[in-house]
């Protein structure tokens, strides 16, 4: 089992759902949001996560996002793009990978706050949501989604108000909401 802190913008999700159905394979697995922690093994322990989380929180307070905008990520997913909110973000993101989430830190990899739309690698590519590394790129799809993300124009703002931590399957097949925590 892993555990992953996220936000659900509170946004109409219709066409990011309709374009996610269309090319995002974890569709079914969590609705669309911003991951602040990336899944981790439920060997952090659950309770100590949460306090964790609850420390790591208590001086943060609401603040906006604007997301707008499309990026290719390094591993082929398109991702919604946060214009304003994006530092915001990566300050949650950097103070709650502290401490006793440091070793799952992936130094290797940038942290873009973003809405993953679309995975677009070839379908041997054997892509690892849990170990996530570079496999060939589906490049008449990826061109073929991007035009259609680029018409759908896809802008919304919302505010962060609260976190969710979700609980992961070992399979990534099945999440689920195992506490939320309000932003002060």
């Amino acid at each position: 089992m892993y555990y992953s802190l996220v936000h659900f913008p509170d946004i109409d999700r219709t066409k990011i759902n309709e374009f996610r159905a269309k090319y995002d394979p974890y569709f079914n697995l969590i609705n669309a949001h911003i991951s602040i922690v990336f899944p981790v093994p439920d060997a952090v322990g659950k309770e100590k996560l949460i306090k964790h989380i609850e420390n790591k929180l208590l001086t943060q307070k609401p603040f906006d996002i604007h997301i707008s905008g499309l990026e290719k990520a390094w591993d082929n997913w398109l991702f919604l793009v946060l214009k304003e909110g994006r530092g915001e973000i990566v300050k949650l993101h950097d103070i709650l990978y502290e401490d006793i989430l440091s070793e799952f830190l992936r130094k290797d990899i940038e942290f873009i706050p973003h809405i993953a739309i679309g995975l677009f690698t070839e379908k041997d590519g054997n892509y690892d949501l849990k170990d996530p590394k570079i496999v060939p790129l589906d490049d008449v799809l990826y061109k073929r989604a991007l035009l259609e993300a680029e018409n759908s124009a896809f802008d919304f703002t919302s505010k962060v108000t609260k976190l969710s931590l979700v609980e992961i399957d070992d399979n990534f097949t099945r999440t689920t909401v195992v506490k939320e925590f309000q932003l002060q």
